[in-house]
């Protein structure tokens, strides 16, 4: 049965599985744990954590705004 599936999958379909996941990832990152992350820091950063500010302040200088 394993060797049906195997020969089954072609590289188009290999490529579109990989592309799919990686854009899956991506979006995840992007639209969910981003913002996660984002509270996470400012949380550590409340409570006096250096590194968390540091972290913080890089994250703004990153983003791009339209003008």
């Amino acid at each position: 049965m394993l060797e049906k599936i195997q020969l089954g999958l072609g590289l188009w379909s290999s490529v579109i599985i990989v592309l799919g996941f990686s854009f899956f990832v991506i979006g995840l990152d992007e639209y969910v744990m981003k913002s996660w992350r984002h509270r996470r820091w400012e949380k550590r950063a409340a409570s006096g954590d250096k590194e968390a500010e540091e972290l913080l302040r890089v994250a703004r200088s990153a983003k791009v705004v339209d003008e």
